[in-house]
């Protein structure tokens, strides 16, 4: 119930998100953005994978999403490589979408985890006996430079805003970034659809 009485006075609060898409110079990188929160749910002790996909110059957020993972990491190394996958993933077909459309992008994957990081950048499972193999076929990718993967300070990491709860500031900061504003009222659509019905 508390939760629920949190969750109203947010929306009380904040009806209403829209994405804003301004011009922008051309580029040919899609960003993606992964994080994860390890062990977040209390009942499961599944950690929950966040990610944002954003495309020319980082600030256009094409698709962004939180999960619960479907495997219990036993560490935060290992649910960030699979928060890390997750991305990769997502990036990936959505660069196999864009080059149907004859527009080709270099996919760029950022974490602020090392062991991430590390485990993306090697062949095999290293010290990591308990990672299932489906989860690294990732390495492969990133050996034939289908992907890249980079550090992102944590502060930075816009996917932090889809794992676990974050303070306003940190909120309203990366909301900017991603382009997404807190609006009053209702769209002028909603509106209109209104107006018709009555």
């Amino acid at each position: 119930m508390k939760d629920l009485k949190r969750l109203g006075r947010y929306l009380v609060g904040r009806p209403r998100v829209v994405n804003v898409y301004c011009p922008q110079r051309p580029t040919n990188v899609i960003k993606v953005h992964a994080d994860s929160d390890h062990a977040g749910c209390l009942p499961t002790r599944r950690s929950t994978t966040g990610y944002t996909i954003s495309i020319s110059i980082g600030t256009h957020c094409v698709k962004h999403g939180s999960n619960l993972q479907s495997t219990i990491a036993l560490g935060s190394g290992e649910s960030e490589f699979y928060a890390l996958t997750r991305g990769a993933a997502l990036g990936l077909s959505l660069k196999s979408l864009t080059a149907d459309w004859g527009q080709k992008y270099d996919l760029i994957v950022l974490s602020d985890s090392s062991a991430a990081r590390g485990t993306a950048a090697r062949r095999g499972l290293g010290k990591l006996r308990h990672v299932q193999t489906r989860y690294l076929w990732d390495q492969e990718r990133v050996s034939n430079n289908d992907l890249a993967v980079k550090s992102v300070n944590t502060k930075q990491n816009l996917a932090d805003l889809c794992t676990k709860p974050v303070s306003r500031e940190t909120c309203d900061k990366h909301m900017r970034t991603l382009c997404q504003e807190f609006r009053e009222g209702k769209a002028s659509g909603a509106e209109a659809l209104e107006s018709t019905k009555v």
